[in-house]
């Protein structure tokens, strides 16, 4: 097994231009080459609490690997990093269109879409809407089964995923502040009282990089947090039947939002997606355990 978490999240070294798209909900801040040299995208979608550079030791790892992304799309969605939210109630279809919009007006036709998280729960549905467009979806630590019966029963499915009900529900009291309530994460977090705060998100909180944690304090935006989760209320899982790309699916064996038999559920309704576990990773699979991840990304029967 590798180094757990190797690398601090970055915007430096990947040769990135940046665009901003916008819509009715708001607008999106979108990283790519500066030249489009194929059709053919690979769309990162960060989760909540994130931004595109959720994805950099990722990104690291692969070029260390000697594995190639293709042309490359990490996306700011509305409301985190970069991008705006004008909508305080986004419904999950406008959320994907911003990211088709984006990936449309760049020139890309054709996408492999990587989501963390929240982002997982977009890619999956992407190709639920999109099937001609979207041609492989990689789920990293995303969000399935288990958070869409939290938040519509939290009382008592509250013991399915304590973790995350217990912080969606103190990023709901801390919405109600506006920016009282993200000017409270941040204090926590120049304080030095995040890292704790966070630490069910990480198998090793103590050894993830300060940027990580300096991220969560400028990412964790409770309004924003709010309306991420509020998309996936009422969802219709069966859906997903519709899938007919591959679909791969990786979580952490110590992951508070993600469930092992969440993805027993996936393979029942997905019939070809693939799923991997890592060992001594958190939420974060893709900051903890690049390389693993990488690994997983790579299409059976690869060298």
């Amino acid at each position: 097994m590798t180094e757990y978490a190797p690398y601090e999240l970055t915007s430096d070294g990947f040769e990135l231009v940046s665009t901003e798209v916008s819509g009715p909900v708001g607008s999106a801040i979108v990283h790519h080459r500066a030249h489009r040299g194929s059709p053919v995208a690979t769309i990162f979608i960060h989760g909540a609490a994130g931004s595109w550079t959720t994805w950099s030791p990722l990104l690291r790892a692969a070029r260390e690997s000697g594995v190639e992304l293709g042309e490359l799309v990490l996306i700011d969605l509305p409301g985190w990093g970069g991008g705006r939210l004008l909508d305080p109630s986004p419904s999950l279809d406008a959320i994907c269109d911003v990211v088709r919009d984006a990936a449309l007006r760049l020139g890309y036709t054709e996408w492999a879409v990587v989501g963390h998280s929240m982002g997982g729960f977009l890619a999956l549905h992407l190709a639920v809407t999109d099937p001609e467009r979207v041609h492989s979806v990689t789920m990293v630590s995303g969000t399935t089964f288990s958070v869409i019966e939290s938040v519509e029963h939290p009382l008592t499915r509250f013991r399915t995923l304590p973790g995350f009900v217990a912080l969606w529900q103190v990023m709901k009291l801390l919405s109600r502040l506006g920016s009282g309530g993200r000017a409270f994460v941040g204090a926590l977090a120049r304080v030095g009282l995040l890292r704790p705060a966070v630490f069910p998100l990480f198998r090793h909180p103590w050894r993830v990089g300060r940027s990580v944690i300096d991220a969560l304090g400028r990412e964790l935006r409770p309004a924003s947090f709010v309306a991420a989760t509020d998309i996936v209320r009422n969802y219709d899982t069966s859906a997903w039947t519709a899938v007919t790309c591959p679909v791969t699916a990786i979580k952490g064996d110590r992951d508070v939002f993600v469930r092992d038999d969440d993805l027993d559920r996936l393979r029942e309704v997905v019939s070809q997606a693939r799923t991997i576990v890592v060992p001594d990773c958190g939420h974060f699979a893709a900051v903890e355990r690049p390389f693993e991840v990488i690994e997983a990304m790579r299409p059976s029967g690869d060298e």
